[in-house]
């Protein structure tokens, strides 16, 4: 028979009095609301947990600390600030750190987004939320744009998932190369992943070459081949060892380009604004600014995740990278209409040119294209026809043209 709320209460006061229940009992195997007499502490727990005497989790792992003959200690402020710096010195703790599971108060330096996070979670290397849905970081940003000039946007592919079944942060196919640049203290965690990754890559015939920065001196370099590690953090303000890394990667590609100062700090400053993480409204703010004609319909969520535009000019509607919009793209339908007016000639400029080519031929019809028909008239005989334009400029008249002069 199912215990009532009563029994349980009753039971709880025998086997477990430092626990004050503030839920409903629904079940032993279903979750119920607890709070610690010690600490003030709330926490979810199953009921059959509670009657074994499983005391609150917060006091537990104090009292595992200091009860446990000095083999760890509790940490203090300060040494988990100093730990936090080595792994992250982008977050400012706001608030003091109490133990490994306790929330602290954060602020990011980068974007200046506050949040709260458990302390351990920080150490274990999960940044700012917002920072983190941007996908991207300003090294894979500038070593992707660095490609992007030197070749074209159409040849570089960012974050592409279908080439060997698995994210290829930078591909580009018609080398045969794909970048894989990152901070070692996340990817020492996922080694395996990485190393997978290679494998699938040398079965395509690509080669992947692996980037780790804020990597220890002392430790030994995961892969022996297209690997490269720096100890310092490429993410930051100085970088001109992030161009001489752009230039090894050009000679590796055997790309011979070189760039201007200027070039370097317009790929520097797209970078930034690339890896920044900006919120949706920010974004369209942002566009409207840029180009107004396109019409933002789907939501950001990062530089490198495509989105969902309209021109607001024809209508077209089409899933853009927000990097490319940011850098000036625009709807694709009007810039080859663009492209194709401009090498539309006017109506009088071919008139003319073909009277001097072919001056026995008059045009009574519309200019549309080169390549396009146009109603013409024999000047000697009067027959009409519509020729291709370019036959007329190369000379051409109408068939038996020859025949029929010869009666004339």
């Amino acid at each position: 028979m199912t215990k009532t709320h009563e029994q349980f209460l009753s039971e709880i006061k025998l086997k477990n009095d430092k626990v004050e229940i503030i839920g409903t009992y629904t079940g032993a195997t279903n979750y119920i609301k607890a709070k610690c007499k010690r600490c003030g502490h709330e926490w979810d727990a199953k009921a059959y947990s509670l009657l074994s005497g499983r005391a609150c989790p917060k006091c537990r792992t104090i009292r595992g600390i200091e009860n446990n003959n000095g083999k760890t200690k509790r940490k203090t402020h300060g040494e988990f600030i100093k730990e936090l710096n080595i792994i992250d010195d982008s977050i400012i703790v706001e608030s003091k750190y109490i133990s490994h599971h306790d929330l602290v108060k954060c602020l990011c330096k980068r974007c200046g987004n506050k949040w709260e996070a458990k302390a351990y979670s920080l150490l274990q290397g999960h940044g700012c939320p917002r920072c983190a849905k941007s996908g991207t970081s300003f090294m894979e940003q500038f070593i992707r744009l660095s490609f992007i000039k030197a070749l074209a946007e159409k040849d570089v592919i960012s974050r592409d998932r279908k080439t060997i079944g698995m994210e290829l942060d930078i591909l580009i196919p018609k080398l045969k190369i794909a970048i894989e640049p990152g901070n070692w203290y996340l990817h020492s965690k996922s080694l395996n992943r990485d190393s997978e990754k290679r494998k699938l890559c040398k079965n395509k015939d690509i080669k992947l070459i692996t980037i780790y920065d804020n990597f220890p001196r002392n430790e030994k370099i995961p892969f022996e081949d297209n690997c490269f590690v720096f100890d310092d953090d490429y993410n930051k303000a100085d970088h001109i060892k992030i161009q001489e890394l752009v230039l090894r990667l050009f000679k590796i590609s055997n790309i011979k380009k070189r760039f201007s100062d200027d070039d370097w700090k317009k790929i520097e400053k797209q970078a930034y604004l690339n890896a920044k993480a900006k919120t949706n409204d920010e974004f369209i703010n942002e566009m409207r600014k840029i180009n107004p004609a396109i019409h933002i319909i789907g939501n950001y969520t990062n530089a490198n995740r495509r989105i969902l535009v309209k021109c607001n000019k024809c209508g077209f509607e089409w899933n853009a990278l927000p990097s490319s919009l940011l850098s000036g793209d625009g709807c694709r339908k009007c810039g080859t209409k663009k492209a194709h007016e401009k090498l539309i000639k006017k109506d009088e400029d071919v008139i003319k040119e073909i009277s001097l080519k072919n001056p026995n031929v008059e045009i009574i019809g519309k200019y549309t294209g080169r390549h396009n028909s146009i109603k013409a008239r024999c000047k000697i005989c009067g027959y009409t026809w519509e020729p291709i334009v370019s036959s007329l400029l190369r000379g051409s008249s109408h068939k038996n043209a020859k025949v029929m002069h010869k009666n004339i």
